[in-house]
């Protein structure tokens, strides 16, 4: 079965990837601070016996350089245009994907701008931008002094400085959620603290085609407790 590390040049720098299996091409976006092998390998290998798994590391992480961007100045869109970049190595016109967290908000910024090209989207514990209520409450007392943490403290790595610093920034996308065509399966927990149930169902109303799975006790990182039961949730949204 194919597995290996590829590369993908966006602007200056090389996002690196992992793909694996065939099939249709699933892409996983991953969320602040996680690479390609946060994820766990059975969830990666159940879903590369039905798809062609594609994970890149987002910028800064992994097996990705930074580029000249500087973290400070790393944005949502252009994580998404990364993504693009990797999709376009592999001469795809068509995608499923997937976001989890920061990964979400990218997933829904590429589903925005190359509508085309997504066939399926599941956003999985994530959020719209400070539009949200929860957002509204909460992130921006978490996400502000975090990208401020950041900037100051040295330990921590660039791409978890340019996560924090994109997540701050960014607009959201509460005014383009509408445009969303395809079918879209949000995932999330009722037990997450950092993405409230109430923006699951917020989003449910904001994008056409939603379908909401709300999981019982589920936490922000539920594929990590449950990964057999996360990967069949994932099987059957994109299998059907």
């Amino acid at each position: 079965m194919l597995d290996e590390i590829r590369y993908a040049r966006s602007g200056d720098a090389k996002i690196a990837y992992r793909i694996t299996g065939s099939g249709m091409p699933l892409v996983i976006v991953s969320g602040l601070g996680d690479s390609m092998k946060d994820w766990k390998e059975s969830i990666i290998r159940t879903l590369a016996e039905r798809f062609c798994v594609i994970l890149p590391d987002n910028r800064g992480l992994g097996l990705t350089g930074m580029g000249s961007i500087p973290p400070q100045k790393m944005t949502i869109i252009q994580y998404a245009e990364d993504i693009h970049a990797v999709v376009e190595a592999e001469g795809l016109s068509e995608i499923f994907l997937l976001g989890h967290s920061m990964g979400g908000m990218i997933a829904q910024e590429f589903a925005v701008l190359y509508p085309e090209m997504v066939k399926k989207l599941m956003l999985f514990a994530t959020d719209y931008g400070p539009e949200s209520s929860y957002r509204a409450h909460l992130m921006n007392r978490c996400v502000l002094p975090l990208q401020a943490l950041c900037v100051v403290a040295p330990w921590h790595t660039k791409g978890f400085r340019a996560g924090a610093c994109a997540i701050a920034s960014w607009p959201g996308s509460a005014d383009r959620l509408g445009d969303i065509r395809c079918r879209t399966f949000l995932l999330f927990g009722d037990a997450d603290f950092l993405m409230h149930p109430d923006v699951a169902h917020e989003m449910e109303r904001m994008i056409p085609d939603a379908e909401l799975k709300m999981i019982p006790g589920g936490t922000h990182r539920m594929h990590d407790l449950y990964p057999e039961e996360f990967a069949n949730t994932v099987l059957v949204f994109f299998g059907t």
